[in-house]
């Protein structure tokens, strides 16, 4: 960034990361680490960790990716600033169109989602989709000054995390290296819509607390292809592990968390796992702070069909997963984002049913 841009961007509030929460007997996952700092050297033992972690329980760290410190707690502050530096009324002239369109695109306001029982999600997230990110006028006012620097931090993790990774993916599969990330930016330009989203959850009551057993989002699949989350410090993210056991995810200082999402679970047959994850009600520590993320959701480019991958260990290991009409890459990820949290679902115990495209879909409590 030049001294001369720099110089006309409004001066933002540093992110002050929360402490870490000091309370004991946290059951935390067993979550492998990929050191990206060797992907030139040690290319075949991150593969090796990749295919481990994918095949077990869909998530990893990420750490040694190039990104710096500055550049990711830049990214917290300019979070902060997308929910304490817009008015209430300007985020309603950027409400999302989720019911309309299936687009989160822009605000998804607080107490849209039901969490249980008639307890309506605390939860606020503005998101930037790649391919509709200009205008900068679209934006709201304040963060508009960023818009540049947000765009510069979608091409470095792209570059640096995603396509390295999905590299690492091509590898596990058997795929021709570069197969992945050419179904999202392909010879022509065209690229999948990434969204990068800036998301805010204001703690629980202990009252709505009680009601959903201590559930702030249910167990999810995400609905994209790999997700990218900056590791924060509020323990409250929770993957369901093989044993059927929630554990939490620990924090480590400037690491990503991945994950696979259904798009690329479902076109390896369900040999990678679309990790089912959940957010609770933090520590007594830290169940009175507001718990600030920032995600990179990867997505193929619209229009591709979720059928299996051209992987011999595909066809022979993989399970079919669309009986009839196979949907495509924006299809799938509509359908989800328009009935994510609103959808009328069969009850059960441990989780609620519902049907997209023929296939069972579970929201955990």
């Amino acid at each position: 960034m030049s001294i001369e841009h720099s110089s006309i961007i409004p001066p933002l509030p540093k992110w002050q990361p929360p402490p870490p929460t000091q309370s004991t007997g946290i059951e935390w996952a067993d979550i492998l680490t990929v050191d990206l700092s060797l992907y030139d050297t040690e290319r075949d033992e991150l593969v090796k960790t990749v295919a481990r972690a994918l095949q077990r329980d869909g998530f990893f760290y990420v750490i040694g990716h190039g990104i710096s410190e500055e550049t990711l707690n830049r990214q917290f502050a300019l979070g902060q600033r997308a929910f304490d530096g817009v008015t209430r009324k300007e985020k309603e002239q950027h409400r999302a169109p989720i019911a309309e369109e299936g687009s989160f695109i822009g605000y998804k306001l607080q107490n849209y989602w039901e969490i249980k029982d008639g307890v309506r999600d605390r939860i606020e997230h503005y998101n930037f989709y790649l391919n509709r990110v200009d205008p900068v006028s679209r934006h709201p006012k304040p963060l508009q000054p960023y818009v540049p620097e947000i765009k510069a931090f979608y091409a470095e993790s792209r570059n640096k995390v995603l396509r390295r990774v999905l590299t690492l993916i091509d590898a596990v599969l058997g795929l021709e290296e570069g197969y992945l990330w050419h179904l999202h930016l392909d010879d022509e330009g065209r690229t999948g819509d990434d969204l990068l989203r800036y998301m805010i959850y204001d703690p629980l009551t202990s009252d709505e607390a009680r009601k959903t057993n201590n559930v702030m989002l249910n167990g999810h699949t995400d609905f994209n292809s790999i997700s990218t989350l900056i590791s924060q410090p509020i323990t409250a993210l929770q993957i369901l592990m093989p044993d059927g056991v929630w554990r939490y995810v620990k924090h480590q200082d400037n690491a990503l968390v991945i994950n696979i999402g259904d798009q690329l679970s479902f076109m390896s047959g369900g040999i990678l796992k679309g990790t089912i994850h959940r957010v609770v009600r933090p520590p007594e520590d830290q169940a009175h702070l507001r718990r600030l993320g920032v995600f990179h959701f990867a997505h193929f480019i619209n229009g591709i069909p979720l059928k299996p991958l051209p992987s011999k260990k595909v066809a022979e290991e993989g399970q079919v997963i669309f009986e009839g009409q196979v949907p495509t890459t924006d299809e799938w990820e509509a359908a989800r984002v328009k009935s994510y949290g609103t959808a009328q679902l069969i009850k059960g115990k441990a989780y609620d049913v519902e049907y997209i495209a023929g296939l069972q879909v579970r929201h955990y409590h």
